[in-house]
């Protein structure tokens, strides 16, 4: 009975500890993030702790939204296109509410960039060379929310999400 019981508190402890750490992220949120120089991803927690996201040596362009509680940043292919000198990236890694997920889009993700405070997220999908789409998400479900193919739609007409230089939107560079 004595053995049950110290399981029982130990598991206790262990949920209570696991959901401090994630309420902490998400009423707090992170002072920055990070590529370090062996490619992988890291976020600095309010009180110092950097914790590792990325192991896999892929990532590029990493960026903390403006409400600091999600980071994003893009995993660069395994291979590189015809004409370029390095790989580009078809998908890009989000960091939200403890959670990795990723949103995919061939051939390349030209750029990226948070929109309404970080609760959104655009993305520049398309070849090198040519028009491609721009994509709006909801950063905490991946949700699709609207796209527009700006070779349909004239500057002007787009919607002020799809532009990286509005006031809303933190654009990250290629």
């Amino acid at each position: 009975m004595m053995a049950l019981s110290r399981k029982v508190i130990a598991i206790v402890l262990m949920v209570v500890a696991a959901h401090g750490y994630a309420s902490d992220t998400v009423h707090h949120g992170f002072k920055a993030v990070y590529v370090d120089k062996t490619n992988n991803v890291h976020i600095v927690l309010h009180d110092g702790r950097d914790k590792t996201l990325s192991s896999s040596g892929n990532a590029a362009s990493a960026t903390l939204a403006p409400d600091k509680r999600s980071a994003a940043w893009l995993v660069r292919n395994a291979w590189i296109a015809p004409g370029d000198t390095g790989p580009g990236a078809s998908q890009l890694a989000v960091y939200s509410h403890g959670q990795l997920r990723y949103i995919k889009c061939e051939p390349f993700i030209r750029d990226y960039w948070f929109w309404m405070g970080g609760r959104q997220i655009a993305i520049d999908c398309g070849g090198r060379h040519f028009a491609g789409t721009l994509m709006l998400h909801d950063v905490e479900t991946l949700r699709h929310i609207a796209s527009i193919s700006p070779a349909d739609v004239p500057e002007e007409q787009r919607p002020a999400w799809s532009r990286p230089d509005s006031d809303q939107a933190i654009a990250v560079p290629p």
